[in-house]
């Protein structure tokens, strides 16, 4: 999961600018890292990335606002996938 997670704090950091501490488990809408936005193409960009299919139940915040959650969502519908 660790590697997940790195490559969406990469897509962040690319995509909005934001140079400060991030970790998997803070509130990137919370801090104001993500905004609507950005949490929409963070998602399709996880989509495209890992090859997921998320379904619209999926985009959540509580599936989107920390990158973990999202992580752990990533590795569900690999495994459902399979």
């Amino acid at each position: 999961m660790s590697d997940i997670i790195e490559v969406l704090i990469e897509y962040i950091r690319n995509e909005t600018g934001y140079t400060g501490p991030m970790s998997a488990e803070d509130d990137l809408l919370e801090l104001g890292v993500l905004d609507s936005f950005n949490i929409v193409s963070l998602a399709l960009f996880a989509q495209e990335r890992f090859e997921v299919e998320l379904e619209g139940e999926d985009l959540v915040r509580d599936n989107l606002a920390r990158l973990s959650a999202l992580a752990a969502l990533i590795e569900k519908r690999r495994a459902e996938q399979n």
